[in-house]
């Protein structure tokens, strides 16, 4: 998806800067906004602040690394706030930070794909911290297991 939106905004813009008309710069304007997107506007933002702070309330899904099984992560207390432990499928622990290197939300686990994803803006990381898809660029910063 995101080289279909690099090939619409280069063309846009190219576009632009020749002077010549293109019929898709109105819906990818940043301007597009309107008092009749304000509504979903609005849910977007309660969804992101509901978000923002249950992650912050919600309790640790275990209280040690003993139990968790290969394959598998949860999050762990770490000192006043959680870190997040995966036991990968030789045993070791990998532990990393929950926050997130791009803009500081919390992390979630995708068991699916064994990597720890944000919900607000999109970026991934393998279990070890290393990225593996921006917007972030920077790794987690590692946690004793």
């Amino acid at each position: 998806m995101t080289s279909q939106t690099a090939t619409f905004a280069a063309t846009i813009l190219t576009d632009l800067i020749a002077g010549r008309e293109n019929s898709w710069a109105d819906t990818f304007s940043p301007n597009r906004l309107s008092l009749n997107s304000s509504h979903e506007l609005a849910q977007l933002g309660a969804k992101f602040s509901a978000d923002f702070i249950a992650d912050r309330l919600r309790p640790p899904q275990a209280l040690t690394t003993r139990n968790i099984p290969p394959g598998e992560a949860r999050t762990v207390p770490d000192g006043v706030g959680k870190k997040g432990v995966y036991r990968d499928f030789e045993g070791k622990l990998h532990a990393v930070s929950l926050r997130c290197t791009h803009l500081g939300c919390l992390l979630r686990f995708n068991a699916a794909e064994h990597s720890w994803d944000c919900p607000c803006h999109g970026s991934r990381f393998a279990p070890d911290g290393t990225v593996l898809e921006g917007p972030a660029v920077e790794p987690l910063t590692r946690r004793e297991p």
